[in-house]
């Protein structure tokens, strides 16, 4: 019996934790602290985006990848995003606001190459935008409403071919 209690203790304060380290990381994104965001976008791109980019940009994924060569190394540098596309528009959201190495890369090169859907385009004229005037505000309302998402990424597709997936790096 006395077993079983201690296992029944060691599960609550383990259940404790989680949520305790959930709640943290939400209110961290929600305020922008510089340090949950650290956190966040390294786990994000050490952890995650491996994953993601083995099938992002293609038809069967969720996934698009934003192409850009770094700012300082011109190393280019493949970055999984959630793309809505309307019109000659695409919109990103920035959950973990306008700080991220990408958005940055994007916005010193003017552009980035956007595999989506099987298409590379060419995306152009990068504007931040208040999330509420796109077209993500609807189809990401819960994320945007827990993560406290203020603004997205709206690029210009200037040109789309079929993409050659299989020759992306990574």
């Amino acid at each position: 019996m006395a077993v079983i209690r201690v296992l029944s203790v060691a599960l609550a304060l383990a259940v404790g934790a989680v949520i305790a380290a959930a709640a943290v990381f939400v209110v961290g994104v929600r305020t922008r602290d510089p340090r949950v965001l650290r956190f966040a976008r390294v786990m994000q791109r050490d952890m995650m985006n491996p994953g993601a980019l083995r099938d992002a940009g293609t038809v069967a994924s969720p996934w698009a990848i934003v192409r850009v060569p770094g700012r300082v190394s011109g190393r280019i540098y493949d970055t999984p995003v959630g793309v809505q596309r309307v019109g000659d528009k695409l919109y990103i959201t920035l959950p973990y606001g306008e700080g991220t190495q990408w958005l940055k890369n994007v916005r010193a090169a003017g552009g980035a190459t956007v595999l989506h859907n099987g298409l590379e385009i060419d995306a152009t004229v990068p504007e931040l935008v208040p999330i509420g005037q796109t077209p993500v505000a609807a189809a990401d309302r819960v994320a945007i409403a827990v993560f406290g998402v203020t603004h997205a990424l709206r690029l210009h597709a200037a040109a789309s071919v079929p993409s050659q997936t299989k020759d992306r790096e990574s």
